[in-house]
Formats: C-alpha cells, structure tokens, sequence
C-alpha cells in the first residue's frame, strides 16, 4: 500500500513535447469560450420555439444541443493539437466505482458549508437562478460526465501528466476545471471534484471510471430540481435536511471519516499509477 507522499511524490520533467503544456491551455481555453458563441445560435432559436409555442422540452434540447457542439469543437481543436485520438480506459475494479461513489459524495457534503458560505451579490445569484435550471439536467447528467471527462481528464491531464510531476499535473487540471465554470462558488466545487477525479485518473488511467463519477455526481446536484425549478448555491440544504447544528456537525464528521476510509480502500486496490 503505497503512502499519499508515495502517489503524489516529485519527479523531474523529463516528458517533453505532450499536448497540452500550461503555456498552451490558455488557447485551448480560449477554443472553449469562442466556441460557445456560434454554439449560441441553436439555443437561442429553440429558445424562442419553445416559449411561442409552449414547449419546454425544446429549451431543454437547445442548452443541450449548444453545450454539446462547444465541447465537440473543443475536443477536435485539441485531438487536432496533440495529434491523436487515443483516450484511456483502462479496467477497473468494480469495487473501485461503488467506493470513490461514496467518497466523492461524503466529498461534496464536506464542502458545502465552505461553498455556500461564499459571499455572492445579488447579481450573480439571479443569473444561476436563471441560468441553471431543470432545463440543463440534461447536459449536466449525461453530456458533462462524457465530454468533460474527454477533454479535462483524457486530453488535459493526461499531457500534464506527461509534461509534469503527478501532483503538479493533478492540482493545475483540477484548478482549470474548476475556473471554466467561471462562477466562484461552482468554480471552487469543481476544482474540488476535478482534482479528486484527477488522482483517480491518475492511479487507473479509466475515463469510464471518472465518467461514472462525474454521472453520480451531477445526477444527485440535479435532484434539487424536483424540489425547486432553479438552483441556489448559496443555500446549504444539507443543513436544513439535518435540523440542527449538534446533527450537522456529526454529518460532517462521519463524512470526513468515510473520506479516509475510501481513500485508504482505494489506494490499496487501485493499481500502482504509470506515466504512459
């Protein structure tokens, strides 16, 4: 069983050449954004189908449709760059989607409080109330876990990975993972989750695997719709569902417990990580 020090222990840069460096993301990046502009277009006209003729399910199929082709544009502009299309995914323990499930769910619970507790102005708090609601459930559940992974783990951390030391590469693709989402509270969740799924990608060199996770993760976020129609991050209802601060608190704990716990599992099981 290898020791955190051990998984994440420095190495010299001694990969050269592999897309993508940190000089080169900021184009990449720059790919992402410009390209949700002409990916506007099919939202904003199914936008306007949907409200003249009282079909909502063609918002929902137009916020799809334009996250999907940002994403698809992205991901052939960096197959393009790196000059291939190989992605990994390597076989993992079953046990190994059942535990990191858990842990990235104790995970989410634990950073809640610090999430919710990020100061937001009004401003900002109107536009995820408008801008996340039931109709991105799915982009969020089924494009995001697949395209996101692709180009987040698949393409970007894995040429970290070539380029820098494990730790390096992990924490700076969970850092531009969690930037992208532009807003500060999701931001820092994501960057959470992203480094999280990127030690994983790291030990298993399995998308499915983080895939899997990215699924589990945006389909329990999205349960909040059944009970509101738009989302409020700056509300903890982890705290409400607990009642009171003595039950929370030992929710927290436990949480941190089953953090450790699947951490300990899964470094044992997981296969010794290999730089390709």
């Amino acid at each position: 069983m290898s020791s955190p020090s051990e998984d994440f222990k420095v190495v010299p840069d001694k990969f050269t050449n592999a897309y993508p460096t940190l000089s080169q993301i900021w184009a990449l990046l720059g790919v992402f954004f410009l390209s949700q502009l002409p990916a506007a277009l099919p939202m904003v006209g199914f936008k306007a189908v949907a409200e003249s003729y009282g079909l909502p399910f063609l918002d929902t199929i137009g916020q799809t449709l334009a996250y999907t082709i940002s994403l698809v544009i992205t991901i052939w502009y960096a197959f393009r760059k790196r000059g291939s299309r190989n992605l990994s995914f390597a076989s993992v323990p079953v046990a190994a989607y059942l535990v990191a499930a858990v842990g990235l769910v104790a995970m989410g619970m634990l950073a809640e409080p610090i999430v919710s507790a990020i100061p937001m102005p009004d401003a900002i708090q109107e536009i995820i109330k408008n801008t996340f609601t039931k109709h991105v459930i799915l982009s969020a559940v089924i494009a995001a876990p697949i395209l996101e992974e692709i180009l987040f783990r698949g393409i970007i951390l894995d040429g970290f990975l070539k380029n820098y030391s494990p730790a390096k590469a992990v924490i700076w693709s969970g850092v531009i993972f969690g930037a992208i989402h532009l807003i500060p509270a999701q931001a820092l969740n994501a960057a959470f989750i992203g480094i999280a799924l990127g030690w994983l990608y790291y030990r298993t060199r399995s998308l499915t695997l983080c895939m899997f996770l990215h699924f589990v993760n945006n389909g329990l976020s999205s349960l909040t719709f059944l009970m509101d129609d738009k989302l409020d991050m700056s509300h903890n209802q982890t705290r409400d569902w607990a009642g009171n601060d003595l039950l929370y608190g030992a929710l927290l704990v436990g949480c941190a417990l089953i953090c450790v716990a699947c951490y300990s599992y899964l470094n044992r099981i997981l296969p010794t990580a290999q730089i390709n």
